[in-house]
């Protein structure tokens, strides 16, 4: 298996149980598209950013979600 491209955002995302499909319904794109961004083939667009961490992670800051490498 492979790392997660996003590794704090992909595992925001299982501990606290949100549905890809809802994170891809919010931000009005097809879950393959999500998938593809969340694994690093296509960015997130500033946009997206700033939606789905005001839907979903109101706590955390976009730098923190989307760090490209593991939290120490």
């Amino acid at each position: 298996t492979t790392l997660p491209y996003f590794p704090t955002l992909s595992g925001e995302i299982a501990r606290r149980g949100i549905k890809k499909k809802a994170i891809a319904e919010a931000l009005d794109i097809c879950n393959r598209s999500l998938n593809n961004k969340l694994n690093g083939r296509v960015p997130f667009t500033w946009d997206e950013v700033k939606r789905m961490r005001s839907q979903f992670f109101p706590d955390m800051t976009p730098d923190e979600l989307f760090r490209t490498d593991s939290p120490s």
